[in-house]
This record gives structure tokens, C-alpha cells and sequence, in this order.
């Protein structure tokens, strides 16, 4: 199994920009199982500002044109897609992690269950979480997805340990300086993904170089709770990882 990385640039607000991104990096990265962005990278983890008015713009659901776009990038270029989207379904918002396979299926749509995605003042009943462990099956693999903050979350990290996960996507978007980066963060999330599988796979969103506290990128591939293989921070990359079948 083959699967890449991509530490890749995502602009809040520009939902054109960020899916010119994705297809350059897939056209760059044919026939891979999956090329996995960061939490929130189609529409900008910063884009909503949890003004239910303001937000509308950015509403994005499964029948929508960036969804079926998706999936026909995928199929055309033979690559799955792991990407982060805020989802507008029923009338509320979700942090959603959306796995389409290189046929261009939707194998899961997953809700964040931790609530660190959103503003404290948020109005629960429109910003909701999700309640069911992110799991698929994959080539006779299972194949677990946590969304930033869910990997921190002790309820969430054990629901997904009970599912004896074989690999673990772990997206997120943080923004933690370089040298914490460097001296703990690094570390502290190798340590943390050895808790709950063997091999995890975690990719951080690029922000432009004049956002305030920006995410600096990154990309991980953790075995048994040690740093095998990364990208440099603050510049885009992509990291393609190996899978025995």
C-alpha cells in the first residue's frame, strides 16, 4: 500500500485555491491508495468564524460540486483522497475527515468527536460533534482516522484502541512555533500515537507565511511510538510511506 503525505498549503476562504492544490499534488502522486491533507484543508481550518450567517458560504455536503469534483479527480489520476472539509449537513456544521478511494467511493466520512475544532462560544447546536469511532476496511486492513485533538482525547483514543486498528491516519492542524516544534511537540505525538497504534500516519496544514500563528506543516511517519520519517517544517512537501499488504 502506498500512501503519501502531503504537507501542502491551504488558504482560509479560497475553496478554488485549496482544490487546485489538491490536484496538483494528485496529478504529482499518481496510482496511490491515498494522498492524505490536513484537518479543515479544503475550505481553511480558519475560515468559519461560527457566525451561522457568514458561515453559509462555506457550506460543503456530499452532493455538493467540490465533493463530486473530488471524486472524479480521484478516479482520473488513480489516487485516493484523505482531506479535512467543514460539512454543512442538516442544518449543522461538523470538523469532517472524508476518505474517497481511487475509484472515487466515499469509504468514510468521519466526525471529529473532540470539540477543540471550534470556539467555546459556538452554538452546540449548530457546531456538533460526531459520535462514532472513524474505522475502515482497506485491503484487508483496518484503518482507523482521528482528527487532531481526538488523539488527545482519552474517551475517543480508547474507543479507537478497541478497534485494533492496523494504521491510523492522524490529520490535524496545529500551530505550535518552531522550536516547541522541535524541543517537545515532535515527541510528544510520536509518544502519544504509540498509545493507540502501531503505525500512524499524521500530516499537519501549511499556512501562508503572513498568517498570525501560522500552522508550520509536517508530516510523520510514527512505528511503535518513534519518528521514522518527516518532512521539514515550514515549507511543503510530501512524504510517501510504504504499507506492507
Amino acid at each position: 500500500m502506498k500512501i503519501t503525505l502531503a504537507a501542502a498549503l491551504s488558504v482560509n476562504g479560497n475553496l478554488s485555491q485549496n482544490l487546485n492544490k489538491i490536484e496538483a499534488v494528485l496529478r504529482a502522486h499518481p496510482d496511490q491508495d491515498f494522498v492524505l491533507f490536513g484537518e479543515a484543508f479544503l475550505q481553511g481550518f480558519n475560515s468559519l468564524t461560527f457566525d451561522p450567517d457568514h458561515d453559509r458560504q462555506w457550506a460543503v455536503d456530499h452532493n455538493d460540486a467540490p465533493i463530486s469534483w473530488l471524486r472524479d479527480l480521484a478516479r482520473t489520476v488513480h489516487s485516493g483522497i484523505g482531506v479535512g472539509y467543514f460539512r454543512f449537513h442538516q442544518g449543522k456544521w461538523t470538523s469532517n475527515y472524508l476518505i474517497i478511494s481511487n475509484q472515487g467511493e466515499i469509504l468514510l466520512d468521519y466526525a471529529r468527536m473532540s470539540p477543540g475544532w471550534k470556539i467555546h462560544d459556538a452554538d452546540p447546536q449548530l457546531y456538533t460533534e460526531g459520535t462514532q469511532s472513524g474505522i475502515f476496511h482497506y485491503h484487508g486492513k483496518q484503518i482507523g482516522v482521528l482528527l487532531c485533538g481526538d488523539g488527545w482525547t482519552d474517551e475517543v483514543v480508547s474507543a479507537m484502541i478497541s478497534r485494533q486498528p492496523d494504521l491510523v491516519f492522524w490529520p490535524v492542524y496545529v500551530c505550535f512555533p518552531l522550536t516547541e516544534w522541535k524541543q517537545e511537540q515532535a515527541g510528544a505525538y510520536a509518544l502519544q500515537a504509540g498509545s493507540f497504534a502501531k503505525r500512524v500516519a499524521l500530516v499537519n496544514n501549511l499556512d501562508a507565511p503572513r498568517v498570525e500563528e501560522p500552522a508550520l506543516g509536517g508530516a510523520f511517519d510514527i512505528q511503535n511510538g518513534q519518528i521514522q520519517a518527516s518532512l521539514p517544517w515550514a515549507q511543503e512537501g510530501c512524504l510517501t510511506l510504504e504499507i506492507p499488504e
